[in-house]
């Protein structure tokens, strides 16, 4: 699955992009060679407010980068600006049966906050998870103080669904809103 998606990895932005997405911005398969740089976001204590930790060693990033990519339930991509690496996704808890994904997002260079990048990278994202992937319904799990993200996802058509409490690596992190949007409401945009 992975493979033949690998042609199909998010690219350029084309006439359904609702923003007038920057020919600069690029997004490709998560490499190895990215993985220094996400680990170093990782340690930054505000992106680790707002995304939690996913690795606390190298060890761990050794075994989350050892199940990505492999045709399973989850799939990587980085966010290339300028051909620099400002963040990556994540399309995770994938469901062919119940035809939905999680969908993680990170823009973990500062410098790239606020200038719409993460919006046109994830739209880029969902085309592919409801065209190539086949999916309908993809969720995501955002703290309830992340407002630069919620009022992306808003903007993408994601719609809350939920609060719930913070639990595992987010453990004492504020409450957690549950989003999602549909395949159908993507296209219904688009027409």
């Amino acid at each position: 699955m992975a493979q033949r998606l690998l042609q199909k990895a998010p690219g350029p932005a084309d006439a359904r992009t609702p923003l007038s997405a920057p020919a600069r911005l690029r997004v490709r398969w998560l490499q190895a060679e990215d993985l220094p740089v996400m680990a170093a976001w990782e340690r930054d204590p505000e992106i680790a407010h707002l995304m939690g930790r996913r690795f606390q060693t190298d060890a761990d990033v050794r075994e989350w980068w050892g199940t990505l990519n492999r045709g399973g339930d989850r799939l990587g991509f980085a966010i290339l600006l300028d051909g620099r690496l400002i963040g990556d996704m994540e399309l995770l808890h994938i469901s062919r049966a119940g035809q939905e994904a999680e969908v993680r997002i990170c823009i973990g260079e500062k410098a790239a906050w606020n200038h719409g990048y993460g919006t046109v990278a994830l739209d880029r994202l969902m085309r592919l998870a409801f065209s190539d992937l086949g999916l309908t319904r993809v969720y995501l799990r955002v703290t309830r103080d992340n407002h630069r993200a919620i009022r992306c996802y808003a903007h993408l058509g994601f719609k809350k669904r939920a609060r719930l409490r913070a639990t595992g690596r987010l453990s004492g992190q504020p409450d957690l809103i549950l989003m999602d949007v549909t395949a159908w409401s993507v296209t219904a945009a688009d027409r």
